[in-house]
């Protein structure tokens, strides 16, 4: 072990801080092996030639002649399309457009493009020559009919003589029908739950429908709408093609299967699934999500967007088999096959993760940007491989994953570990709100934090630091996500599904699109395997929640009874749910959530029994910036640091913690700077099991290490591909227990000092939308955040990353 030397504040005595990781621990950042360790443990070693775009390119066209390429970029930043030379291999264009998602169609001239145009509900047409993108019409759609109702629009395609285009309607469940040349809205067809690609059979006698949310493809008469048939394609069917033997190929995200239909007799009959995992018992988490066919219709390329890769299979024979993978950048969305039979794939967060701020010199302001804004995409050609070519690069997927079939008999614990003793019956998970590790914990000297970036130090953050002091501060730690919309999920489903990956880049870049990201609230965004209550009910054990997919009570029609949530969202969590601890809100106390906690603690310790996994919101770390006459950021933060102590302290002082693991998180980082990574966030381990005071553990953790941890301990099997590789959090744990119960810290500042009116940070503030953690322009909240705590301009933002010089 290394040791190193500091002064913790809560002992008097020099002590020695152990490092857990022996020799140098990894860290996300170049792995000086030509790879990239990305903060979900996997590593990026990309094939090809790369062409940087923007945020989230997840739709690539060919022009007719194919001397072009069209690429959609859809993410936080304002969208654009990409013009690229294939020649060249150069990006020679790139036009801004208000909102596109998903949809691009080049009329057979090609001299007209279509896209689509989410949440501004309409159609934009431009004029292309030789290159050159020019817009000349925008085709307006539906208005929303409701206050709730939503038009966000999607994929298109023109009809076979062009006279009409078909354009996806999200989240009305429909196709609408523009006709050609005019342009207008001529009907709205109603088809699948969540419909995301649309295209003709090629026939032309059907139009064909994936439905995300029916795990369906839908088939339609285009003359009168009507559904003419109705086929099983698995959990979250995204793209499909047709071979030129007529066969039906579909991929399913939410497994890690693409279905294979063929036509008999008038009807549709599956033929086989072609399974693109990497091993043979695999969990899903390949995510199959976009297709393309070499020009000889000998292969086939499957996007599997969550393992960096494109599977390859061989259509030459009467049987379809897998031949191997192509290494790609990271989270690819499209394919495209050219002529020459050159790849070309778009990669939606680029190849590497980013420091979103650093160091600066004594006396200036450091410099950040957004996670969302600073991971840009690319567009990568890759040659066809041959042969041998192909096995060097499958054995690179292999090797930039770190899944093996043998962990799911086994996780790499030794024998004899605590973790399978069997001494923990009670779990206790802890999900706060967006913070890095420097915002918090950066002032602490034991770790690698960086002081001039801490906006909530250990005044307004005593217990974040006592615990960090009196069990383990991981200085190495990261989420998984890279906000709130996909947080949630990775922090419960050990996945984001691959609609809410395509949907809160939209949602989050300010244009009008109003999205859900969990289910119970949005069909679309189930994750492959339920989350990780499910599994512990499924498994016998007994749950208890606190302020989870709950529906709150407007706080004036709480009555007497205490009584805060009027319907749970989940059914699995609505019976086992405490209706006095009010869900997520900034208008109500973390303490006071705290108390109610505390009070549940006390029944349950008189009835001697407990809950086995007991999942806790607390989230106002989230703060509302500086809104006028709301508590301040800091009063926030430190009504949730005092909350957290009082939870750890009531439960350290019951009868249950000789037996109970507490674990904390944040469920995702964006909402401040780090040096080392944007991910980077506090997490801690709390347990008689887990007190190591003053020990710095670098050991490199990230959501899925904990989620691992966690169901080790409940005897869980893992949920997904990234669980099931993840390291377990073996060092956090000790085999000799320190029972000393924990004694919380009163907040050291006023919880009650509000924001001032009239103030830069507070008119900035104003328009947020602070209900949901999913709502709010967090570029703009980081600005806020530093105005108001640090009392000065916000610095410009700056692209700055982990190494850069």
């Amino acid at each position: 072990m290394n040791l190193r030397l500091v002064l913790p504040a809560a002992i008097c005595a020099t002590a020695l801080l152990l490092t857990s990781q022996p020799g140098t621990p990894e860290r996300v950042g170049p792995d000086g092996k030509g790879g990239f360790l990305l903060p979900i443990g996997w590593t990026l070693r990309p094939a090809g030639r790369h062409v940087q775009l923007d945020t989230f390119p997840m739709t690539v066209v060919p022009s007719p002649d194919h001397r072009f390429l069209v690429a959609l970029n859809g993410g936080r930043n304002k969208p654009s399309l990409s013009v690229i030379d294939v020649r060249s291999e150069k990006e020679i264009q790139r036009l801004p457009v208000n909102d596109l998602w998903l949809g691009l169609a080049f009329n057979k001239v090609g001299n007209r493009l279509y896209a689509g145009g989410g949440a501004q509900s309409r159609v934009y047409e431009f004029s292309f020559d030789n290159g050159q993108l020019a817009p000349t019409r925008e085709f307006p759609g539906p208005s929303p009919a409701t206050a709730s109702e939503r038009v966000f629009l999607g994929d298109i395609t023109l009809s076979p003589d062009e006279s009409s285009l078909f354009v996806t309607s999200l989240y009305q469940d429909a196709l609408l029908e523009f006709t050609l040349p005019s342009g207008e809205l001529k009907r709205k067809i109603p088809t699948g739950s969540r419909p995301y690609r649309v295209r003709f059979t090629p026939d032309a006698k059907s139009l064909i429908v994936s439905s995300w949310g029916d795990n369906r493809v839908v088939l339609h008469d285009p003359a009168s709408g009507a559904e003419t048939a109705r086929l099983d394609a698995g959990l979250h069917p995204t793209d499909f093609l047709f071979d030129k033997k007529g066969r039906l190929f579909v991929a399913a995200a939410n497994t890690n299967t693409v279905a294979v239909f063929r036509p008999e007799n008038g009807q549709w009959t599956r033929a086989e699934t072609l399974n693109v995992a990497l091993t043979p018992r695999q969990p899903a988490g390949m995510t199959p999500s976009a297709l393309a066919l070499s020009p000889n219709h000998e292969r086939l390329y499957v996007v599997c967007s969550d393992a960096n890769a494109l599977a390859v299979a061989d259509l030459s024979r009467k049987d379809s088999r897998l031949l191997g993978w192509i290494p790609t950048g990271w989270y690819p969305t499209a394919v495209h096959t050219l002529p020459n039979a050159r790849l070309a794939v778009l990669s939606g967060r680029g190849f590497r993760s980013y420091a979103n701020a650093r160091p600066t010199a004594p006396g200036e302001r450091p410099t950040w940007d957004h996670v969302a804004s600073i991971q840009t995409g690319a567009l990568s050609f890759i040659d066809p491989p041959n042969p041998a070519q192909l096995r060097a690069h499958s054995d690179t997927v292999r090797r930039n994953s770190p899944y093996r079939d043998q962990l799911l008999d086994a996780p790499p614990v030794p024998s004899n570990h605590f973790l399978l003793s069997g001494k923990i019956r009670h779990v206790v998970y802890i999900i706060k709100e967006n913070r890095t590790y420097d915002q918090v914990l950066g002032d602490m000297k034991e770790g690698n934090g960086e002081p001039s970036l801490a906006m909530f130090g250990e005044q307004i953050t005593p217990n974040h630091h006592k615990l960090a002091r009196e069990f383990a501060l991981f200085d190495n730690f990261y989420v998984n996500a890279d906000v709130s919309a996909d947080g949630h999920n990775w922090s419960m489903a050990a996945i984001a599904p691959d609609f809410v990956q395509k949907v809160w880049p939209s949602g989050y870049g300010g244009r009008g699109a109003r999205h859900q990201y969990r289910w119970g609230q949005e069909i679309g965004a189930m994750p492959p395997n339920g989350y990780i209550w499910s599994l512990a009910h499924t498994a016998g054990h007994k749950i208890r929640s606190f302020g989870y997919l709950g529906v709150n009570k407007p706080l004036n029609q709480v009555g007497p009874d205490g009584i805060h949530i009027q319907d749970v969202l989940d059914p699995i969590l609505k019976p086992n749910t405490n209706f006095r601890y009010r869900d997520y809100g900034l208008e109500y106390r973390d303490i006071d959530r705290a108390k109610v906690f505390l009070e549940d603690l006390a029944e349950h310790e008189k009835r001697g029994e407990w809950a086995n996994f007991v999942l806790i919101r607390l989230g106002n770390d989230h703060t509302e910036g500086a809104r006028a006459g709301r508590p301040t950021p800091e009063a926030h933060v430190a009504d949730n640091d005092w909350a957290l102590g009082m939870i750890v302290e009531g439960i350290s002082k019951s009868k249950f913690w000789p037996q109970t693991a507490i674990f904390v998180l944040e469920d995702d980082a964006q909402n401040g700077p780090d040096h080392v990574d944007s991910h980077r966030s506090p997490a801690y381990v709390i347990s008689p099991y887990s007190r190591r005071p003053g020990t710095v553990d670098s050991t490199f953790y990230n959501t899925t290490s904990m989620l691992r941890t966690m169901e080790i301990l409940l005897q869980l099997r893992p949920m997904t591909v990234f669980d099931a590789s993840s390291r377990p959090m073996t060092s956090a744990f000790i085999d000799t227990p320190d029972p000393r119960p924990y004694s919380a810290e009163k907040a050291r500042i006023d919880i009650d000092q509000r924001n001032p009116a009239n103030t830069a940070a507070a008119r900035l503030s104003e328009p947020l939308d602070f209900r949901d953690a999913d709502t709010i322009d967090d570029h703009l909240m980081n600005h806020i955040l530093w105005l108001a705590v640090k009392q000065s301009p916000p610095p410009a933002p700056t692209r700055s990353y982990f190494g850069r010089d």
